[in-house]
């Protein structure tokens, strides 16, 4: 698979459009239909944030399925959606959850039940 649908395909399966991902991602919006239109290809810098935004990899984005990840390494669609939800915060807002984050597990390890 080339990198253009592969890029479509996860677009569509988390419900994001090419316009935000540009947007997300400070990109123009033509740009990102070049990439899905496998026009232009991106440098590995832009490669990389794209599949860090998708929360897949380079190998994954690139098509090459030859990888494995251990199972425990692997996210519920919970998780999946709270790290997508994370990552579309600003720096600011993304430091106040890890505070709140950090508090709560502090909480629990001393108040187990």
């Amino acid at each position: 698979m080339i990198i253009g649908a592969r890029i479509q395909e996860l677009l569509t399966e988390k419900g994001i459009s090419q316009r935000r991902l540009a947007a997300d991602l400070f990109l123009h919006p033509n740009t990102v239909n070049g990439y899905i239109r496998n026009r232009r290809s991106p440098d590995f810098e832009t490669a990389n944030k794209i599949a860090e935004y998708l929360g897949t990899s380079l190998d994954d984005l690139f098509g090459n399925r030859n990888f494995h990840l251990r199972s425990d390494f692997m996210l519920n669609e919970k998780e999946d959606r709270l790290i997508q939800n994370y990552r579309l915060l600003d720096n600011h807002n993304q430091s106040v959850l890890e505070e709140m984050a950090a508090n709560l597990s502090c909480h629990l390890k001393d108040n187990p039940g």
